[in-house]
């Protein structure tokens, strides 16, 4: 499990600093641009290519050449200097067969980032969402009103009441399922990239992690859901689950939301560690009263190592508080304060699978009575 979670924050680091990367790229005349994607042009041509996303496969080893390529232009770029993003370039430079086949930036009315990533070597597809890193992802944040989510055909087939109104977020159902003029709603756009590479002969029996920080998160969560309900992911995933690992999420959905995403958990198509700090505000207060989480929680705390259960962390829950993210203290949210806690994980938790721990019945105890 931990090398998983520590690949899923390399993940979730780098669909941050790739964004970064390729907008000092437009905005600068770099080196080797054309290894992340950017061609010469004038600053229109440059920033719909930044708009349009990637069209070719980048391999990892082309974004360590591209920063070590440019390191002096970046050595004053703090996301690009970070100790979390040097450890992430180290670890995508032991890479032998591994590249980024989509990374979309699309800023019509959004400023919704994801990534996917194709590992060949650990035969994984990994898709990666963005956290908050503009206004217009706070926008999102504060649309908190719950709005209903269909169930699905599968959903159904495994006992789920129709009867029930299933609802989450309001503003993370509008980033991935909202409608648009020129293209369809970012779900149908993931599901169709993530389809194709399985039924391309590409990536037959990969595994598929969904992941994400903060907003990102909580995307993650609710894409893994519906992916893991989508009777054509769950073709090509076989008997594997669907596995979401989030850092610092937001709660996503209300009481009947819990209800289904545990019975895809019962029936082994979904499995979610959901990552979060001790004193991290944003995990804890919830915008409407019966908001819950889901999965199970690895707390990470600096006084008693961690905590590995399925309860609520935090003296939040069910509050209906409203959470404006200027009025907190944010120094225990940053995808950096997650990895040096989780550095000092030291106990049997490094020794576990994921599998070991939805086997364990002493933590899944809570849902699956």
């Amino acid at each position: 499990m931990c090398s998983d979670i520590r690949a899923m924050l390399y993940g979730s680091e780098l669909v941050y600093a790739f964004a970064v990367l390729r907008e000092l790229a437009r905005e600068n005349d770099m080196e080797k641009e054309y290894l992340i994607g950017i061609a010469p042009g004038n600053a229109e041509e440059r920033q719909k290519i930044l708009s349009e996303g990637i069209k070719d496969k980048i391999t990892t080893k082309d974004i360590v050449d591209f920063v070590q390529s440019n390191l002096k232009r970046l050595e004053d770029v703090s996301r690009i200097c970070s100790d979390l993003f040097v450890e992430t370039l180290l670890d995508m430079g032991k890479m032998e067969n591994a590249y980024i086949v989509k990374f979309d930036a699309h800023r019509a009315g959004s400023t919704f980032v994801y990534g996917i990533y194709v590992n060949h070597d650990l035969k994984r597809i990994s898709l990666s969402f963005r956290g908050t890193a503009e206004m217009g992802d706070w926008g999102a944040n504060l649309k908190y009103f719950k709005e209903p989510l269909n169930p699905s055909d599968s959903l159904l087939e495994l006992g789920f009441d129709e009867k029930k109104k299933i609802r989450v977020h309001g503003g993370f159902k509008e980033y991935l399922m909202g409608s648009h003029p020129s293209h369809d709603c970012k779900y149908k756009d993931i599901k169709g990239e993530l389809v194709e590479l399985y039924t391309s002969g590409e990536c037959n029996g990969y595994d598929l992690i969904v992941t994400g920080h903060s907003l990102g998160g909580a995307l993650s969560t609710l894409m893994s859901f519906q992916l893991a309900s989508s009777g054509k992911i769950s073709k090509h995933l076989g008997n594997k689950p669907l596995v979401n690992i989030s850092f610092a999420s937001p709660y996503v959905g209300g009481e009947v939301f819990g209800e289904a995403f545990k019975m895809l958990e019962k029936a082994g198509k979904l499995q979610h560690i959901r990552v979060s700090n001790e004193n991290d505000i944003v995990p804890v207060l919830v915008a409407m009263p019966d908001f819950r989480h889901v999965g199970i929680n690895l707390h990470l705390d600096d006084t008693k190592d961690y905590d590995l259960n399925t309860k609520e962390n935090g003296l939040c829950g069910g509050s209906g508080l409203l959470f404006f993210p200027w009025l907190a203290n944010l120094s225990n949210h940053g995808l950096e304060e997650y990895d040096t806690r989780f550095k000092k994980v030291k106990t049997a938790i490094r020794h576990m699978t994921i599998n070991d721990v939805y086997g364990n019945s002493s933590i899944t105890k809570d849902f699956i009575e």
